[in-house]
Formats: structure tokens, sequence, C-alpha cells
């Protein structure tokens, strides 16, 4: 246990003249210089080095002077505040993540349209609050390296959320590149964690397989729940779109004439228009539906609140549930269903991706336009909505190579 200092034994020390350092605790020290000077000197701990600072000198800083600077200063170390920190230091860690998080949010694409939108920027600030800033977020930015940020990324692990994990290791890898292209950095302390974190295993959206299709239909067809609720799972079936998308589905989106469904961009989530041709059956389904939600500006109204918003977003998945398809399928397992088989049907890969939505791989190859390969994929979704009506107890083959446009 430390002895505290007191006015007696300081002038005891100095009075013998020995070049020495008596500590008062709290990290607080009296040194004795060689010179004769006399100095408090406070030692601490932040962004993982130890560190010293001086207070002041004896006596012009007395003991009780010196312990009420001491107690000011860590309580500001505690606020992450660091009495040393030099100007060259750079900015901390939060305030370059508020610059990478602000530069992409005034991102537009080539629709105009925001690069995030607001709903996805709020829980990327978030993820980074709960999980980042309040272990290294005022450190600065220069002074974290790999070991630290991996003793923060492993918090994460810890808890089993893998697929979290892996969003906020490249959130930081995005800030820490931002960072070093504006000079403040030379190394990226993100780069090759994944090496060493665990990955995510790759999700199960619980989907059946085929031979278990027409049992589904069947039960969809008697599902005794709301009519939105019935139509919506029908329409996931035979366009395989994905939940919110129908959900947010309005009426001005439909042209029955062309037989054409237009998603604008700030719908999809790769943020750019996209047409799904429509079956016969999929334009009754939406006609019958007319009687229930014409008068609405949402497709799938809520029974609820018809005027201002759509059914609920666990609605078809509930659905499914109560069918008794808990644990064997989800509304993206329809996607994953309709994927599976046209692949293995030989319909065009280009096709299936495109109607999926999703972006490819090559850029070049990828320059949109949100008709492309129009006309083999009406035939192909004009098929494949065949073959789901036809598949009430048998399943019928799809003549897939007069499909290939």
């Amino acid at each position: 246990m430390i002895n505290k200092l007191d006015v007696t034994k300081i002038k005891t020390y100095i009075a013998k003249g020995t070049v020495k350092k008596y500590a008062d605790g709290g990290g607080l020290n009296l040194v004795v210089n060689k010179s004769g000077s006399v100095h408090w000197r406070l030692s601490y701990r932040m962004y993982g080095k130890q560190k010293t600072i001086t207070l002041g000198y004896y006596p012009q800083l007395t003991l009780a002077q010196a312990r009420k600077k001491r107690d000011d200063v860590k309580a500001k170390i505690r606020e992450g505040i660091d009495p040393i920190r030099k100007k060259e230091d750079g900015t901390s860690f939060k305030e370059i993540a508020k610059q990478w998080f602000d530069t992409n949010l005034a991102i537009k694409n080539n629709k105009g349209l925001p690069k995030w939108s607001e709903k996805h920027a709020k829980r990327i600030w978030k993820s980074l609050e709960d999980n980042i800033f309040n272990h290294i977020g005022h450190y600065p930015i220069n002074s974290i390296d790999s070991v630290k940020l991996t003793e923060v990324l492993k918090i994460i692990e810890a808890r089993g959320s893998l697929e979290h994990l892996k969003k906020i290791r490249v959130r930081c890898s995005n800030i820490f590149v931002y960072a070093r292209v504006k000079g403040l950095i030379t190394i990226n302390p993100a780069q090759d964690l994944e090496t060493i974190l665990q990955s995510p295993t790759p999700k199960n959206f619980n989907s059946i397989q085929l031979k278990d299709l027409p049992v589904l239909i069947k039960d969809i067809e008697n599902y005794d729940g709301e009519p939105t609720t019935k139509a919506g799972l029908k329409i996931a079936l035979h366009t395989f779109l994905r939940t919110n998308e129908i959900r947010f589905s309005k009426w001005n989106e439909i042209d029955f004439e062309n037989k054409q469904w237009i998603i604008p961009a700030d719908r999809m989530k790769m943020k750019r228009d996209h047409i799904v041709p429509m079956s016969n059956t999929v334009i009754t389904i939406l006609k019958e539906l007319q009687n229930y939600t014409g008068e609405y500006e949402y497709i799938f109204a809520s029974t609820h609140k018809p005027t201002k918003q759509p059914f609920s977003e666990n609605a078809m998945l509930y659905a499914l549930y109560n069918l008794g398809w808990r644990g064997r399928m989800t509304v993206h397992g329809f996607r994953h269903l309709a994927s599976t088989t046209l692949n293995e049907l030989g319909y065009d890969s280009r096709f299936i991706e495109k109607q999926l939505s999703h972006e490819t791989k090559n850029k070049i190859a990828g320059t949109y336009n949100k008709a492309q390969f129009i006309e083999g994929r009406t035939k192909m979704m004009n098929e494949w909505s065949s073959f789901v009506e036809n598949s009430n107890g048998q399943i019928i083959p799809i003549n897939s190579k007069q499909s290939k446009n």
C-alpha cells in the first residue's frame, strides 16, 4: 500500500537531495531532480500506452493543488481526453468516421438517388456507436493498430454475432481507407483481419425442395387469413420478389396493358428500376386484390391503416408459420426455390440473375438497362408461373430449351 505524502515528508525528501520519485497514489509522483528542482508528475495509461505528464513545480503547486489537478486530469482521461494529445496526433476515430459517413450520405447514383437510404444510414451509424465508438472512438485514428482493433472486434465475435461482426469489420476498414486517402494514416489496421476472425456461415433461408411445392401451394390456396397476405404469398411464389418489394408496392407501378410491374429504383435493393413481367396468373391475383385495396395507394394495404401503410413486415412469414411451414420455408425461400429450379432446368443464368435483381460482379457486363433481356425474361417468367400453376399434385417439367433467347 502506498504511504501518501504529506508536507513533512516532502521537506525531508527534498533536504536529502537524492534524485528520486516519491509516490502519492493514483499515479501522482513527486520527482526530485539532480538540479534540485522538484516537480509533480502524473502517470497514466491511454490508447494502450503508458504515458506521463508534468503537472507543475513544487512548492508553487502545493500538495493539495497537485492532488486536485491529478483528479481533474484523470476525470478527462475517463472521458477519452488525452491531456498530452498533440495536434499532430490526428483527429479521433469517431471524428474521421463521421467525415466518412457524411461523405457517403452525400453520394448519389446515376438516378440521382442517395447511395444509402435513410434507414440503412441509421443502421450503419448505430452499429458503430454501439460496438466501436465506446471502445476506440476517442483514440486518435493514427494510434489504432491491428491488435487494438482486433480486441474490439473480438467482443462482437464472443457474442456470436458473426454476421454483424462482418459488417462492422468492413465498415471500420472503409473508415481507415478514407483516413489513408486523407493522408492521416499509412496502414489500414482492419486489412486481412477476416483471416483471424470467425466468419458467418452461409444463410439458410429455409427453402423447401421442389417435391414439397405442391403441398405448399395447396396450403396457401386454403389459407383463410387476410386476402392481402394470401395474395402476397402467391405473388412471392410467382415473381420471387423480396418481401419489402412486395410489401411497399403501389397500384401506379402496375401496367396491366403491357403486363409489366415496374418497381422504381428507390424501392429496390440495388437502387435501380426493375421490370417484373407479369403472367396471366399474376394479373388475375392483382385484379382480384383490387376488390379489397384498389381504392388505396398500397396494393397490400394494412387492414388497420389502409390509407397510410401496407401490411406488416412479417405478415407473410407468420402466415407460413401458421400454415405449418415454420423452419421449412420463408418468403426469401421462394427466391431460392425459383433460382435453384430455373438454373437446374437450364434457363439462361443472365435472365435469372436479372429477374432476381442481383448485381453482376462484372461491372462492364453489368452496365444497367432496366429492360435488359426483357424478351427472354418474359418468356421465362410466364413459363415459371405456368409451372407453379400446374404443380398441384405433380411436377410438370418446363421445356427449358425453348426458353433460351
